[in-house]
């Protein structure tokens, strides 16, 4: 091999450049790897292609010349899988760098960028003031996209019912919003169209398209309901004048009768298959039956009614009870009144009462009286969890029975795990189902889908939505229940008079001396106290 073509020569080794690449041959043992390295260090022209050839010719000498590596290109461009990057990299010799040799480089660098179709945003600056050797450089930088904004829902939000006593200075006001009431053309929800987005361009020049934002489905009931746009929103309307509310995530505006008076010999009783809102009062001897929530919002409460019943929903009775011993009030969920005197009460709920409960019949899940003035005195109260008054009783030692059912916290315990199992498997699923119901809206407003198909799998979202709805609200009611003392409590904020029985999981104790802040609960089979 000529003279020229040895790029290195030592007693050890010799490094030669020949038509296809670079060839090493070693002599004898001795070099180490650090001088090898230092050796190829100043020769950025070599590009490294066989590691194992370099080892065995130092380690194992005498060998043979072998080729070890291949001569680097002068300008080597690269770009980015996206085509918003491009990078340079060089192997020249430091003097290029400087004087007319640069503007040469410079030039030379221009057509290699050209070759490789890199024609935008090309960093002058870097060409000018940022070249050198063995490094990556970036030279090109394109626009990316602005992809789209995905679509905006607001919707009516339902307020929750949270029973609160004020106080004027005159009378105690018992206050809660049950029902949520619109009239036709109220709005009740809306959704800003998504933006298509801005393309960007690649260094190739290229544009580069942007992902529009999706758009998602308003769902609604379209009897109750009507939608509307105006520049680039959607609106929905209440089509009726009724109560809000929610099936799954679809709103609707059920049917809600308001009588702007009394329940009396005008209206006669009421039997109505939606919400009912009485602002006056329900007349002695009269009924009141609605399949959704019931509010009387007189403020002198009702008597000796026959009945007042929701057979899905909650009742609120602003003004109280006095139901001289004829009253019967019954909610699958909830019951919220001022105060309860000479009646009966059943609830699958929670039962508040602002004030007082005296010589009534109480069956619920737990009941609650909300003023720090409150007593339940007279009567016979059975609950399933929970009873919470500030006094029990009173001077006069009326017999006032207070019986909590109880529950079996293991039992409880393991429900609660199943239903919290049963939550996740639900959404899970409701993922996936959100998931169709977006892709065949897109496709049905595309034209791609018959509206049939579209509905079916609303309808599996709206009922997989419902259960999960009933199990939350499960969920939410056994760690209330958890949260009670022991396994079944009756505490007592304030005082317990004599006259008092109290009974948990059947087990009695007569309250003999008057108690001061006291809770009652059971464990390991007995009434502790704390």
């Amino acid at each position: 091999m000529s003279q020229e073509n040895i790029i290195y020569f030592s007693d050890y080794i010799c490094i030669t450049k020949g038509a296809d690449g670079f060839y090493i041959e070693s002599y004898k043992k001795g070099m180490s790897v650090d001088e090898f390295n230092k050796i190829i260090g100043r020769h950025p022209e070599i590009k490294i292609t066989s590691f194992m050839a370099i080892k065995n010719a130092i380690l194992f000498a005498p060998k043979p010349p072998v080729k070890f590596g291949e001569v680097k290109d002068r300008i080597s461009v690269e770009l980015s899988s996206d085509e918003l990057k491009a990078y340079i990299r060089l192997c020249v010799e430091e003097w290029e760098f400087s004087g007319d040799a640069r503007v040469k480089l410079m030039e030379e660098i221009s057509k290699s960028l050209e070759k490789a179709g890199v024609v935008f945003g090309i960093k002058e600056d870097v060409l000018l003031d940022g070249l050198c050797n063995n490094k990556q450089i970036l030279i090109a930088e394109g626009i990316p996209p602005e992809h789209g904004e995905d679509a905006v829902i607001r919707m009516y939000e339902i307020k929750k019912a949270k029973p609160a006593i004020k106080e004027d200075g005159r009378v105690d006001h018992y206050e809660l919003n049950l029902i949520n009431k619109v009239k036709t053309g109220d709005w009740l929800g809306e959704r800003i169209d998504p933006t298509p987005g801005t393309a960007g361009k690649s260094v190739k020049g290229n544009p580069i398209p942007a992902r529009p934002g999706r758009n998602y489905p308003l769902h609604y009931d379209k009897n109750s309901v009507r939608e509307e746009r105006k520049g680039g929103v959607t609106y929905l309307y209440a089509l009726k004048s009724g109560a809000v509310h929610y099936e799954g995530d679809r709103i609707s505006v059920s049917n809600h009768l308001e009588i702007d008076g009394d329940v009396d010999f005008k209206t006669g009783n009421i039997n109505f298959d939606g919400f009912v809102t009485i602002k006056g009062t329900v007349a002695d001897g009269f009924s009141v039956v609605a399949v959704k929530d019931v509010e009387i919002l007189g403020t002198i409460g009702i008597g000796s009614v026959k009945e007042v019943v929701s057979k899905e929903g909650s009742i609120y009775i602003k003004g109280g009870i006095a139901g001289k011993n004829k009253a019967v009030i019954k909610a699958k969920k909830d019951v919220y009144t001022k105060y309860i005197s000479d009646a009966t009460v059943a609830c699958e709920g929670s039962l508040h009462v602002g004030l007082y409960c005296i010589n009534s019949n109480i069956t619920a899940r737990e009941i609650i009286i909300d003023s720090p003035k409150g007593q339940i005195s007279g009567g016979n109260i059975q609950c399933e969890t929970k009873v919470l008054s500030p006094v029990l009783g009173s001077p006069s030692e009326k017999r006032t029975v207070i019986s909590v059912k109880g529950f079996n916290r293991n039992t409880l315990k393991e429900r609660l795990e199943e239903v919290m199992k049963n939550i996740e498997t639900l959404k899970n699923e409701l993922v996936k189902v959100k998931a169709e119901v977006n892709a065949y809206f897109e496709n049905e407003q595309n034209g791609k889908v018959g509206s049939l198909k579209a509905e079916d799998i609303r309808q599996r979202f709206n009922r997989i939505k419902n259960e999960l709805t009933e199990l939350e609200e499960e969920k939410k009611a056994i760690s209330d229940t958890l949260r009670t003392r022991g396994e079944g409590e009756i505490s007592i904020l304030k005082k317990a008079y004599p006259g008092v029985v109290i009974g948990i999981k059947n087990i009695i104790k007569e309250i003999d001396r008057p108690i001061i802040n006291t809770t009652f609960y059971i464990q390991d089979g007995y009434i502790k106290e704390v």
